[in-house]
Parts: C-alpha cells; structure tokens; sequence
C-alpha cells in the first residue's frame, strides 16, 4: 500500500511538472505528455505485480491511452 501510495505521489508530482509549463504553449501537447507520464504507475504495476495492479488501478494502460487519444480532438 506503502508503495502504491509512493508511485501515486511521484506520478502526479511528474504530471503537474509536464503539464504546466506546456499548457500555455499547446494545450493538446501538455494533455498528452502529461496523461502518458500519468500512466507510468499503471504500466509499471499491470507488468511486473499482477496483484498490486489489480488493486491500485482498475484501468488497463491500454484503455487510458486510447481515451486520452480520442479526447484530443475535442481538447483542441
């Protein structure tokens, strides 16, 4: 639990990193680099500990990417 509360600090800590500085330059560029650094957590989880990923993220990595790809469109 230690560590799944660590990789969400760490993964939300790196978004705001990523997203503020390019949201004034392209909105959709700061939403996708942000969104992919958001789901390093997930991937890491859902590829090396299949128990902790079915506990801390229900969300396949798979399915989150392909939302935020049809997001894009409506964002720009």
């Amino acid at each position: 639990m230690f560590a799944s509360a660590v990789a969400f600090l760490l993964s939300e800590l790196a978004d705001f990193a990523v997203y503020t500085p390019l949201q004034s330059r392209s909105l959709c560029g700061a939403v996708l680099a942000s969104s992919l650094i958001g789901l390093l957590p997930t991937v890491f989880s859902s590829c090396g500990w299949p128990s902790a990923a079915s506990t801390s993220s229900p969300a396949d990595p798979g399915q989150a990417s392909w939302m935020v790809l049809l997001a894009l469109p409506f964002i720009h």
